[in-house]
């Protein structure tokens, strides 16, 4: 059997798992359920600067192009810069030599801000494997309303 079809069932087999909520199906050997796989938390780092951390959970990891970051209902506010940290090279089959994370990774995102602007969302989407059972998730997306610190 072809390695994509192996991939293929084994994501589908993840979103079962998840779709299910059941924890006590999920073993050493299973996957966890993306939120606990990749953490993910983003806040305010001084007046122009949000910082979001996604942590990966033990035998996980993150693709670094994966990354990707959007603003949204920002009337008055852009991304500016972000800055990400180096990643770990990796021998990928599938996508060939890349760069993925293992430990925490901070991303860096300065904004630009207009003198009336007080809020936005802050768009992430983000993907990574169980590098142990050989399973990658589909793409998380998360949502983040933030307000200007005063």
């Amino acid at each position: 059997m072809p390695r994509r079809f192996l991939q293929l069932g084994r994501v589908m087999l993840a979103a079962l798992i998840v779709l299910s909520g059941s924890r006590a199906a999920v073993s050493a050997d299973q996957p966890l359920p993306p939120d606990e796989a990749f953490r993910f938390k983003a806040s305010f780092r001084g007046a122009d600067t949000v910082l979001v951390e996604i942590v990966p959970a033990e035998n996980h990891y993150l693709y670094k192009d994966k990354l990707r970051f959007h603003l949204k209902n920002a009337n008055g506010v852009s991304i500016k810069e972000l800055r990400l940290p180096p990643g770990e090279k990796k021998n990928d089959p599938f996508f060939g030599l890349i760069e993925v994370y293992k430990a925490p990774v901070r991303a860096v995102i300065v904004v630009n801000r207009a003198s009336k602007a007080t809020e936005f969302t802050l768009f992430a989407s983000y993907q990574g494997c169980n590098e142990k059972i050989g399973l990658c998730y589909p793409p998380i997306e998360k949502l983040v309303d933030l307000k200007f610190p005063k």
